[in-house]
């Protein structure tokens, strides 16, 4: 393992860079069977079209006013949510550029910025009011009482896109403060993101309801990103001994995975305490930062466990019929994040798929674009098909980076 580690670090570039390998079918003619991969690539670039005509019909019917004068997308179609989540905001924007001008762009970080950065760290939400609401789930029955851990690392991704696109981000001074104050409350061991068994709190936004604890594999591998942006982004704005611990932090979180890889199933697991169980979505991020050996291990498991996972071409977060072992709100057996299906998963796993075994993953890219048409683009499904917000705009967005990862010939991870 320590050979592999340092393999990792040599591969890994100088600092600011992204930590992932890229592994062997993305290098042209590395691997037998490529003359079939212009083909493999058309099928994929057709659906990805095809879902591009449908974003943009949906971002048209999402948009609301948000402050007095921003006419901005929400996260659905339908009035399940109203609000700026940093992950649902951005994805759309990142697989269609160009949605909004270099001015509009500039009063998006004007509104958040205002809404955001006197507060003592990041926020779950943005209302569309400019309201901020802290934790995740409604405002009588929030999910935790702490900062989900992910969230440094998903309003800065966001913050650093809107400035590469054009926008003039103001009091970047105070965003770095928010960025460092909220760093201080992630608890790290052991090169890991933690949260404490005795006070569980959220791991990852798509999975807020449930009771991961230990060391967490979403929110590490996030941050690792994240910190390495914020580095960048904040340079000269915050000491740089500030800025060297960040860069030690993220390095250390590749180095430490394999504390979370489950070696008789081959696969990374969600926590290292409660909730110890394979992360489905997690190991298609996690595959690219990782060598060879695991990554054919990661997609023979996902081989292993098709029937389980998918359905209709949308991914489950577990692949265990009782769902996930603690939660922090009851989420009932076969809904929602407890067993229901989602198309944004499937963006996180297919290019990991795809690198290994095309034919698969195009069986699942075909179905998944076929039934999201036919439903209404819900945000996930149970197993009878229904369920879910309609016309989820991040339930595009999320295969669409999946697709086009793969027809760009390029790691998944590039998109954090």
């Amino acid at each position: 393992m320590e050979l592999n580690r340092r393999k990792f670090l040599a591969l890994s570039g100088k600092a600011g860079a992204l930590l992932s390998i890229a592994p062997a079918g993305l290098i042209a003619g590395s691997q037998p069977g490529l003359a079939n991969a212009k083909d493999d690539r058309e099928i994929f670039r057709r659906l990805l079209e095809q879902l591009r005509g449908s974003l943009l019909e949906s971002l048209t019917r999402s948009k609301i006013v948000f402050g007095d004068k921003l006419i901005l997308h929400s996260p659905s179609v339908s009035a399940t949510y109203r609000g700026i989540w940093p992950d649902d905001f951005l994805y759309p924007m990142l697989v269609q550029p160009g949605l909004y001008i270099a001015d509009e762009l500039t009063a998006i970080a004007n509104f958040l910025t205002e809404s955001i950065v006197d507060l003592p760290c990041f926020p779950d939400r943005v209302e569309a009011d400019g309201m901020p609401v802290m934790q995740p789930g409604s405002l009588s029955s929030p999910h935790a009482q702490h900062m989900p851990l992910h969230l440094p690392a998903a309003w800065i991704r966001l913050i650093d896109h809107l400035e590469k696109w054009g926008a003039v981000i103001p009091r970047k001074g105070d965003w770095a403060r928010v960025f460092q104050q909220s760093m201080e409350m992630v608890p790290f061991s052991c090169g890991l993101a933690y949260i404490d068994p005795q006070h569980p709190g959220v791991d990852f936004g798509f999975h807020d309801p449930e009771a991961i604890t230990g060391f967490v594999l979403m929110s590490s591998m996030i941050l690792h990103f994240g910190l390495m942006r914020g580095a960048r982004l904040f340079d000269g704005y915050v000491d740089s001994d500030v800025t060297d611990h960040w860069m030690r932090l993220a390095k250390a979180i590749p180095e430490n995975l394999y504390r979370l890889f489950d070696k008789e199933q081959g696969a990374f697991l969600a926590g290292s305490k409660d909730c110890r169980q394979i992360n489905v979505w997690g190991n298609g991020l996690a595959y690219w930062m990782v060598e060879p050996a695991k990554q054919k291990s990661i997609v023979e498991w996902y081989r292993t466990h098709r029937k389980e996972i998918f359905l209709n071409g949308a991914t489950r977060q577990i692949a265990e019929k009782d769902g996930w072992q603690r939660q922090l709100v009851n989420v009932p057996l076969g809904t929602y994040t407890n067993g229901g299906f989602w198309s944004i998963g499937t963006g996180w796993v297919l290019p990991a798929i795809a690198d290994q075994d095309p034919e698969f993953a195009a069986e699942i890219a075909k179905e998944l674009v076929a039934n999201l048409q036919k439903s209404g683009f819900p945000e996930w499904i149970d197993a009878k098909g229904a369920g879910g917000a309609t016309g989820f705009l991040a339930g595009i967005a999320g295969p669409m980076m999946g697709l086009s990862a793969i027809v760009e010939q390029r790691p998944f991870s590039e998109f954090f």
